[in-house]
Protein backbone atom coordinates (compact mmCIF):
# COMPACT_ATOMS: atom_id res chain seq x y z
CA UNK A 1 0.00 0.00 0.00
CA UNK A 2 1.29 3.31 -1.24
CA UNK A 3 1.45 5.20 2.38
CA UNK A 4 -0.33 9.10 1.92
CA UNK A 5 -0.55 12.36 4.19
CA UNK A 6 -3.78 10.94 4.96
CA UNK A 7 -2.06 8.22 6.35
CA UNK A 8 0.59 9.82 8.58
CA UNK A 9 -2.48 12.41 9.80
CA UNK A 10 -4.73 9.44 10.90
CA UNK A 11 -2.10 7.88 13.03
CA UNK A 12 -0.75 11.25 14.55
CA UNK A 13 -4.56 12.62 15.23
CA UNK A 14 -3.61 15.56 12.88
CA UNK A 15 -4.79 17.29 9.89
CA UNK A 16 -3.05 16.93 6.67
CA UNK A 17 -2.57 20.52 6.43
CA UNK A 18 -0.53 19.79 9.54
CA UNK A 19 1.73 16.91 8.28
CA UNK A 20 2.15 19.19 4.93
CA UNK A 21 3.85 21.86 6.83
CA UNK A 22 6.49 19.63 8.74
CA UNK A 23 7.30 17.31 6.04
CA UNK A 24 7.74 20.84 3.84
CA UNK A 25 9.93 22.19 6.19
CA UNK A 26 7.27 24.97 7.33
CA UNK A 27 7.13 26.38 10.69
CA UNK A 28 3.98 26.73 12.46
CA UNK A 29 3.67 23.54 14.04
CA UNK A 30 4.28 22.77 17.49
CA UNK A 31 7.91 20.86 18.66
CA UNK A 32 6.32 17.72 20.31
CA UNK A 33 4.00 17.75 17.45
CA UNK A 34 6.57 18.04 14.79
CA UNK A 35 8.49 15.37 16.14
CA UNK A 36 6.05 12.88 16.31
CA UNK A 37 4.94 13.45 13.00
CA UNK A 38 8.31 12.92 11.75
CA UNK A 39 8.81 9.96 13.76
CA UNK A 40 5.06 8.22 11.85
CA UNK A 41 6.34 9.59 8.89
CA UNK A 42 9.46 7.45 9.13
CA UNK A 43 7.56 4.66 11.11
CA UNK A 44 5.77 4.22 8.04
CA UNK A 45 8.18 4.45 5.55
CA UNK A 46 7.20 7.46 3.83
CA UNK A 47 9.36 9.53 1.11
CA UNK A 48 12.39 8.01 3.53
CA UNK A 49 14.96 10.51 2.44
CA UNK A 50 12.96 13.60 3.82
CA UNK A 51 11.42 11.95 7.00
CA UNK A 52 14.82 10.65 7.81
CA UNK A 53 16.52 14.13 7.41
CA UNK A 54 13.88 15.85 8.68
CA UNK A 55 14.34 13.64 11.96
CA UNK A 56 17.53 13.86 12.40
CA UNK A 57 18.17 17.36 11.40
CA UNK A 58 15.33 18.13 13.90
CA UNK A 59 17.98 16.64 16.41
CA UNK A 60 21.00 18.12 14.86
CA UNK A 61 20.90 21.82 14.27
CA UNK A 62 21.66 22.45 10.46
CA UNK A 63 24.86 25.29 10.13
CA UNK A 64 24.22 27.71 7.41
CA UNK A 65 27.74 30.44 7.35
CA UNK A 66 26.92 33.77 5.56
CA UNK A 67 29.82 35.75 4.87
CA UNK A 68 28.68 39.44 3.83
CA UNK A 69 30.46 42.79 3.83
CA UNK A 70 30.55 44.69 7.15
CA UNK A 71 27.39 45.42 9.43
CA UNK A 72 27.56 49.18 8.53
CA UNK A 73 27.27 49.19 5.30
CA UNK A 74 23.03 49.43 5.62
CA UNK A 75 22.11 48.04 2.46
CA UNK A 76 22.47 44.67 3.65
CA UNK A 77 20.25 45.20 6.64
CA UNK A 78 17.69 44.40 3.88
CA UNK A 79 19.29 41.27 2.88
CA UNK A 80 20.27 40.26 6.49
CA UNK A 81 16.44 40.69 7.01
CA UNK A 82 15.03 38.31 4.21
CA UNK A 83 17.56 35.53 5.30
CA UNK A 84 16.52 36.18 9.39
CA UNK A 85 12.64 35.91 7.81
CA UNK A 86 13.58 32.46 5.84
CA UNK A 87 15.19 31.19 9.26
CA UNK A 88 12.12 31.69 11.41
CA UNK A 89 10.44 29.89 8.94
CA UNK A 90 13.13 27.09 9.66
CA UNK A 91 13.77 27.13 12.86
CA UNK A 92 11.19 24.44 14.15
CA UNK A 93 14.01 22.23 11.98
CA UNK A 94 16.85 23.58 13.85
CA UNK A 95 18.81 25.88 11.47
CA UNK A 96 21.74 27.80 13.32
CA UNK A 97 23.10 31.02 11.20
CA UNK A 98 27.04 31.84 11.43
CA UNK A 99 27.77 35.20 10.08
CA UNK A 100 30.80 36.36 8.82
CA UNK A 101 31.21 39.59 7.64
CA UNK A 102 34.50 40.53 5.66
CA UNK A 103 36.24 43.66 4.91
CA UNK A 104 35.17 44.58 1.14
CA UNK A 105 38.57 46.03 0.90
CA UNK A 106 40.58 42.49 1.58
CA UNK A 107 40.83 40.15 -0.88
CA UNK A 108 41.64 37.55 1.77
CA UNK A 109 38.94 37.73 4.23
CA UNK A 110 36.33 36.19 2.05
CA UNK A 111 38.11 33.01 1.11
CA UNK A 112 38.97 32.47 4.81
CA UNK A 113 35.79 33.18 6.03
CA UNK A 114 34.61 30.20 4.14
CA UNK A 115 37.49 27.85 4.62
CA UNK A 116 36.84 29.05 8.11
CA UNK A 117 33.35 27.63 8.15
CA UNK A 118 33.75 24.73 6.06
CA UNK A 119 35.88 23.63 9.05
CA UNK A 120 33.39 24.63 11.51
CA UNK A 121 31.35 21.54 9.77
CA UNK A 122 28.88 24.33 7.95
CA UNK A 123 25.99 22.19 6.09
CA UNK A 124 26.21 25.18 3.59
CA UNK A 125 27.23 28.51 2.87
CA UNK A 126 25.60 32.04 1.59
CA UNK A 127 28.29 34.60 -0.05
CA UNK A 128 28.33 37.81 -1.19
CA UNK A 129 31.91 39.23 -1.28
CA UNK A 130 34.27 39.87 -3.73
CA UNK A 131 35.07 37.09 -6.47
CA UNK A 132 38.73 36.50 -7.15
CA UNK A 133 41.21 33.60 -7.30
CA UNK A 134 41.48 32.83 -3.90
CA UNK A 135 37.09 33.27 -3.16
CA UNK A 136 36.90 30.92 -6.21
CA UNK A 137 39.14 28.44 -5.06
CA UNK A 138 37.52 28.33 -1.52
CA UNK A 139 34.23 28.02 -3.03
CA UNK A 140 35.47 24.98 -5.13
CA UNK A 141 36.76 23.27 -1.89
CA UNK A 142 33.79 23.63 -0.37
CA UNK A 143 31.68 22.17 -3.08
CA UNK A 144 34.72 19.04 -3.36
CA UNK A 145 33.82 18.59 0.72
CA UNK A 146 30.10 18.07 0.42
CA UNK A 147 29.19 22.00 1.43
CA UNK A 148 27.11 23.37 -1.27
CA UNK A 149 28.08 27.36 -1.52
CA UNK A 150 24.71 29.87 -2.77
CA UNK A 151 26.31 33.74 -4.05
CA UNK A 152 23.93 36.30 -3.56
CA UNK A 153 23.62 40.02 -4.54
CA UNK A 154 26.98 39.59 -5.87
CA UNK A 155 27.99 36.67 -7.38
CA UNK A 156 31.41 34.57 -8.18
CA UNK A 157 31.44 33.37 -11.77
CA UNK A 158 33.61 30.12 -13.06
CA UNK A 159 33.38 29.05 -9.66
CA UNK A 160 31.48 25.56 -8.37
CA UNK A 161 28.89 27.48 -6.45
CA UNK A 162 25.56 26.30 -7.17
CA UNK A 163 23.36 29.51 -8.06
CA UNK A 164 23.22 33.12 -7.32
CA UNK A 165 20.21 35.47 -6.36
CA UNK A 166 20.02 38.50 -6.94
CA UNK A 167 19.81 41.42 -8.97
CA UNK A 168 20.69 41.21 -13.07
CA UNK A 169 23.55 43.91 -12.54
CA UNK A 170 24.70 44.20 -16.01
CA UNK A 171 20.86 44.93 -17.01
CA UNK A 172 20.71 47.35 -14.17
CA UNK A 173 23.72 49.58 -15.38
CA UNK A 174 22.37 49.33 -18.78
CA UNK A 175 18.64 50.98 -17.67
CA UNK A 176 20.98 53.58 -15.96
CA UNK A 177 22.92 54.61 -18.84
CA UNK A 178 19.10 54.70 -21.01
CA UNK A 179 18.58 57.05 -18.05
CA UNK A 180 21.18 59.33 -17.93
CA UNK A 181 21.25 59.28 -21.46
CA UNK A 182 17.93 60.92 -21.90
CA UNK A 183 18.48 63.75 -19.44
CA UNK A 184 22.11 64.87 -20.70
CA UNK A 185 22.97 66.18 -23.91
CA UNK A 186 25.69 64.66 -26.47
CA UNK A 187 29.48 64.84 -24.86
CA UNK A 188 28.09 65.72 -21.27
CA UNK A 189 30.39 64.27 -19.00
CA UNK A 190 29.76 61.70 -16.36
CA UNK A 191 31.18 60.44 -13.06
CA UNK A 192 31.09 56.98 -12.08
CA UNK A 193 31.03 55.56 -8.56
CA UNK A 194 31.03 52.31 -7.29
CA UNK A 195 32.02 50.60 -4.11
CA UNK A 196 34.97 47.95 -5.36
CA UNK A 197 35.27 46.80 -8.79
CA UNK A 198 36.99 43.35 -7.09
CA UNK A 199 32.67 42.88 -6.34
CA UNK A 200 31.29 41.40 -9.38
CA UNK A 201 28.31 42.91 -8.65
CA UNK A 202 29.90 46.36 -8.43
CA UNK A 203 32.04 45.64 -11.89
CA UNK A 204 29.10 44.48 -13.85
CA UNK A 205 26.67 47.48 -13.35
CA UNK A 206 29.85 49.74 -14.18
CA UNK A 207 30.40 47.42 -16.78
CA UNK A 208 26.71 47.82 -18.59
CA UNK A 209 26.45 51.48 -17.87
CA UNK A 210 29.39 51.89 -20.01
CA UNK A 211 28.63 49.83 -23.01
CA UNK A 212 24.95 51.37 -23.45
CA UNK A 213 26.17 54.60 -22.91
CA UNK A 214 29.15 54.04 -25.28
CA UNK A 215 26.86 55.14 -28.82
CA UNK A 216 25.47 58.02 -26.93
CA UNK A 217 28.50 60.64 -26.85
CA UNK A 218 28.62 61.22 -23.23
CA UNK A 219 31.47 61.05 -22.05
CA UNK A 220 32.64 58.97 -18.63
CA UNK A 221 35.13 61.15 -17.08
CA UNK A 222 36.22 58.49 -14.55
CA UNK A 223 34.92 55.24 -12.56
CA UNK A 224 36.05 56.04 -8.75
CA UNK A 225 36.09 53.78 -6.40
CA UNK A 226 34.36 54.63 -2.31
CA UNK A 227 34.70 51.20 -0.72
CA UNK A 228 30.74 51.86 0.76
CA UNK A 229 32.88 54.61 3.11
CA UNK A 230 31.24 58.14 3.52
CA UNK A 231 34.47 59.66 4.12
CA UNK A 232 35.96 57.65 0.95
CA UNK A 233 33.02 58.47 -1.63
CA UNK A 234 32.69 62.41 -0.62
CA UNK A 235 36.51 62.89 -0.84
CA UNK A 236 36.75 60.97 -4.68
CA UNK A 237 33.04 62.88 -5.72
CA UNK A 238 34.69 66.11 -3.99
CA UNK A 239 37.92 65.85 -6.24
CA UNK A 240 36.56 64.78 -9.45
CA UNK A 241 33.73 68.52 -8.94
CA UNK A 242 37.76 70.09 -8.85
CA UNK A 243 39.28 68.26 -11.25
CA UNK A 244 36.39 68.10 -13.57
CA UNK A 245 34.27 71.35 -13.28
CA UNK A 246 32.30 70.10 -16.26
CA UNK A 247 31.10 66.87 -14.66
CA UNK A 248 26.81 67.10 -15.48
CA UNK A 249 25.67 63.79 -14.01
CA UNK A 250 26.67 61.24 -11.77
CA UNK A 251 25.95 57.56 -11.81
CA UNK A 252 26.57 55.98 -7.99
CA UNK A 253 26.67 52.46 -9.46
CA UNK A 254 27.12 51.28 -5.48
CA UNK A 255 28.48 53.53 -2.32
CA UNK A 256 27.28 56.11 0.00
CA UNK A 257 24.50 57.55 -1.32
CA UNK A 258 24.81 60.48 1.31
CA UNK A 259 28.20 61.39 0.61
CA UNK A 260 27.22 62.06 -3.06
CA UNK A 261 24.78 64.17 -1.54
CA UNK A 262 26.72 66.14 0.42
CA UNK A 263 29.47 66.73 -2.47
CA UNK A 264 27.09 68.34 -4.66
CA UNK A 265 25.90 70.14 -1.83
CA UNK A 266 29.36 71.54 -0.74
CA UNK A 267 29.83 72.58 -4.60
CA UNK A 268 26.51 74.15 -5.10
CA UNK A 269 25.28 72.20 -7.95
CA UNK A 270 22.28 71.17 -6.69
CA UNK A 271 19.80 70.73 -10.05
CA UNK A 272 22.56 71.02 -12.25
CA UNK A 273 24.09 67.53 -12.23
CA UNK A 274 21.87 64.86 -12.87
CA UNK A 275 22.24 61.87 -10.71
CA UNK A 276 20.77 58.23 -11.01
CA UNK A 277 21.39 55.90 -8.35
CA UNK A 278 20.44 52.50 -7.28
CA UNK A 279 18.51 50.88 -4.24
CA UNK A 280 15.88 53.04 -1.74
CA UNK A 281 17.76 53.93 1.27
CA UNK A 282 16.64 56.67 3.83
CA UNK A 283 19.46 58.77 2.25
CA UNK A 284 18.52 58.23 -1.39
CA UNK A 285 14.85 59.08 -0.49
CA UNK A 286 16.37 61.88 1.22
CA UNK A 287 18.01 62.99 -2.00
CA UNK A 288 15.51 62.48 -3.84
CA UNK A 289 12.70 64.40 -1.87
CA UNK A 290 15.62 67.46 -2.13
CA UNK A 291 15.40 67.10 -6.13
CA UNK A 292 19.04 66.12 -6.28
CA UNK A 293 18.30 62.67 -7.28
CA UNK A 294 16.56 62.26 -10.65
CA UNK A 295 16.18 58.25 -10.46
CA UNK A 296 16.77 55.34 -8.38
CA UNK A 297 16.85 51.58 -9.70
CA UNK A 298 15.38 49.20 -7.03
CA UNK A 299 16.46 45.75 -6.44
CA UNK A 300 14.51 43.81 -3.72
CA UNK A 301 17.60 43.14 -1.46
CA UNK A 302 15.41 41.11 1.43
CA UNK A 303 14.45 39.00 -1.60
CA UNK A 304 17.73 38.32 -2.21
CA UNK A 305 18.03 37.11 1.29
CA UNK A 306 15.43 34.89 1.97
CA UNK A 307 15.48 33.44 -1.38
CA UNK A 308 19.40 32.61 -1.40
CA UNK A 309 18.28 30.55 2.00
CA UNK A 310 15.90 28.48 1.19
CA UNK A 311 17.73 27.60 -1.85
CA UNK A 312 20.40 26.13 0.03
CA UNK A 313 18.01 24.56 2.14
CA UNK A 314 15.81 22.85 -0.15
CA UNK A 315 19.30 21.80 -1.80
CA UNK A 316 20.95 20.51 1.25
CA UNK A 317 17.83 19.02 3.51
CA UNK A 318 15.32 17.94 0.41
CA UNK A 319 17.99 17.01 -1.75
CA UNK A 320 16.75 19.67 -4.44
CA UNK A 321 19.07 20.92 -6.68
CA UNK A 322 18.44 24.58 -7.67
CA UNK A 323 16.27 24.51 -10.99
CA UNK A 324 17.94 27.31 -12.68
CA UNK A 325 21.75 28.87 -12.20
CA UNK A 326 20.74 32.77 -12.02
CA UNK A 327 17.80 33.83 -9.88
CA UNK A 328 17.24 37.33 -10.97
CA UNK A 329 15.04 39.37 -8.45
CA UNK A 330 13.06 42.16 -9.84
CA UNK A 331 14.34 45.63 -11.46
CA UNK A 332 12.11 48.62 -11.04
CA UNK A 333 12.98 52.32 -11.13
CA UNK A 334 11.80 55.14 -9.30
CA UNK A 335 11.48 58.70 -9.41
CA UNK A 336 10.88 61.39 -6.71
CA UNK A 337 7.10 61.74 -7.75
CA UNK A 338 6.20 58.11 -7.71
CA UNK A 339 7.13 58.36 -3.94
Amino acid sequence: MTITIRHIADKAGVSRGTVDRVLNGRAGVKPDVRERILAIAKEMDYSPNVAAKALAYSKKPILFGVVMPPREISFFDEVRHGIQQAAEELKDLGIRLEYEYVDNRKHEEGASAIDKLVDMGADGILFAAMDDDLTRASIDRAASQGVPVVTFNSDVEHSRRICFVGQDLSRSGRIAAGLMSRVLKTHSKVLVVTGSLNFHAHRSRVEGFENNLEKSGIEIVRVAEGFDQYELTFSQIDQAFVQEPGIAGIYMATGDVGACIDAIKRHKREGKVRVVCNDLLPETERGMREGIIDFTIVQNPSMQGYRALRILFDHRFLGKPPEQEYYFTETHIIIPESM
